[in-house]
């Protein structure tokens, strides 16, 4: 069976003592049959953990936090899709959400 090509890019990769749930589900998409998936890490902060285990993310990209603003963190995830086509996109923490179903309609624009 042949696998579909995805990238996926994900939020939440710190993986210390109050972990984010970004690893998890980089493990379960790695994990999938269906899938021959390409891991893009959006990281808050230079050290989380996650943006450097390269067996389960393949690239990683700073972005804004959100109480920065929603316009400028998506001008960042406009740039990384234009350098990475990303397919689908998955926050991980709370505070991501209201900015992310606040563009909506920007982040469709953003398809392939």
């Amino acid at each position: 069976m042949m696998k579909t090509k995805i990238t996926v890019a994900v939020s939440g990769l710190n993986n210390v003592d109050s972990p984010g749930p970004g690893i998890p589900v980089v493990r379960g998409i790695r994990e999938s049959t269906f899938f021959e998936p390409r891991i893009v890490g959006l990281v808050y902060e230079n050290l989380e953990p996650g943006a450097y285990m390269h067996d389960h993310v393949d690239k990683s990209y700073k972005v804004p936090y959100p109480s920065e603003g929603t316009d400028i963190l998506i001008e960042r995830i406009r740039e990384i899709h234009t350098k990475e086509a990303i397919d689908v996109l998955i926050p991980n923490f709370d505070s991501e959400l209201y900015t992310f179903m606040k563009s909506e309609s920007v982040l469709k624009q953003l398809r392939r």
